[in-house]
């Protein structure tokens, strides 16, 4: 997935598969999951109902998950795992890990795995069941970015009409009945009402950016005492949740530039889940810029037993920059990466090659454009959670 897919922080070093369920249309839903995916399915608040693979109740193996639609009352057969959605809406969202290759990952293990999933109705005869198509988005412009302007709100109607009422909680319901928007009810806001709609979509992503371009005060997003690698989660939980309230600055914060978040994300799971240091600053605490060359510096033992990538994003949404390269990402599934003479890597950013780096360690940045750089560590092992391995910080050129 590449720069053409305008999705929030999107992983390039993985094979997705995604899907909007409805089960409303369908009724209760069994997805078959194939052995070794990474994933999840969340409801339509972007909660998620569980994680998928080795974090999730098949732990890698595979397996039949059943997904019951709100207010279900039905036989609940046995053998499933079971899970009912708070939404008529589902996505499913898995990821499928590529093998090594010399110069790119190898994608066809990742596809073939990806392309064993089967979606059907619990209560659907086999000779009905319609094939699955898996038509392939690589390559292809896809637009699943969230709107900022009048079509937030025209989206956000068709949602509250569509799903029951107990989806949403009374006192978001209050919210949006005074902005007019009412289950069941016509959404006819006057010409001053649409424009205080339109300025209020258009503000808020500018106040939520400036806000989590601000270090927090009780430094909650920071992995270390010392450094600007940040935390996305702030220390919560995958719910939001610190000790004694729900972090909603933090939830805002960070689904203006992601997508999903799950327990795998969060949890300090050794050798299976994954971890996200996030950068926006280099190591003088000054923003990164694509105008500017950087260098980050990745200690030999990079603690990922699954495989690890260096990525960078567009800093306003998380999109990723589109530049000369296909993608603006580093990994260690391609085996030509540039390695020091102790096995550490380091990683270059900058709108050309800087100096003497190695071609393959080198992500194009644009031009006056800021950024941010995002380290995964998928099978996160247990030296980055007693932190006697940390990545370097970005160091301007």
């Amino acid at each position: 997935m590449g720069a053409d897919a305008w999705i929030p922080t999107p992983n390039a070093d993985v094979i997705y598969s995604m899907s909007y369920l409805d089960l409303k249309e369908t009724g209760p839903l069994v997805v078959a999951a194939p052995p070794h995916v990474i994933g999840m399915f969340t409801d339509f608040f972007q909660r998620t109902l569980t994680d998928v693979g080795a974090i999730g109740p098949d732990r890698a193996s595979g397996g039949l998950y059943l997904l019951l639609p709100p207010g279900y009352q039905g036989h609940v057969p046995k053998g499933y795992f079971v899970f009912t959605s708070s939404t008529y809406n589902v996505f499913l969202f898995f990821r499928t890990v590529m093998g090594k290759g010399a110069t790119a990952p190898d994608t066809k293990i990742a596809v073939e795995t990806a392309e064993q999933t089967r979606i059907y109705p619990l209560w659907a005869q086999e000779k009905n069941i319609k094939p699955m198509q898996f038509p392939n988005g690589s390559g292809r412009h896809v637009n699943m970015m969230y709107p900022t302007d009048f079509a937030f709100w025209q989206k956000l109607k068709k949602f509250v009409d569509y799903e029951p009422v107990g989806a949403i909680e009374p006192e978001l319901r209050g919210v949006l009945a005074s902005i007019g928007i009412v289950k069941g009810q016509p959404f006819v806001p006057s010409e001053r009402q649409k424009e205080l709609l339109n300025k209020a979509v258009d503000i808020a992503p500018r106040m939520i950016l400036a806000m989590r371009m601000v270090p927090r005060a009780d430094k909650r997003d920071l992995y270390y005492n010392e450094g600007g690698q940040r935390r996305a989660w702030a220390a919560a939980t995958a719910e939001w949740a610190q000790e004694t309230y729900l972090d909603i600055d933090q939830r805002a914060s960070f689904f203006q530039y992601a997508y999903s978040s799950a327990p795998a994300m969060v949890m300090r799971t050794i050798n299976a889940g994954s971890k996200y240091p996030l950068f926006t600053v280099d190591s003088e605490g000054k923003y990164l810029n694509g105008s500017h060359s950087y260098k980050l510096h990745l200690p030999d033992g990079i603690p990922a037993k699954l495989f690890w990538a260096v990525t960078a994003y567009n800093v306003t949404d998380g999109t990723m920059p589109k530049t000369s390269q296909a993608f603006p990402s580093i990994n260690s599934l391609s085996q030509n990466i540039a390695k020091n003479s102790d096995g550490s890597i380091d990683v270059y950013f900058g709108p050309s090659k800087p100096g003497d780096a190695p071609e393959t360690n080198w992500i194009q940045t644009i031009e006056g454009r800021d950024f941010m750089t995002v380290v995964r560590l998928y099978g996160t092992e247990i030296t980055f959670f007693d932190q006697t391995w940390k990545a370097g910080e970005l160091v301007k050129l």
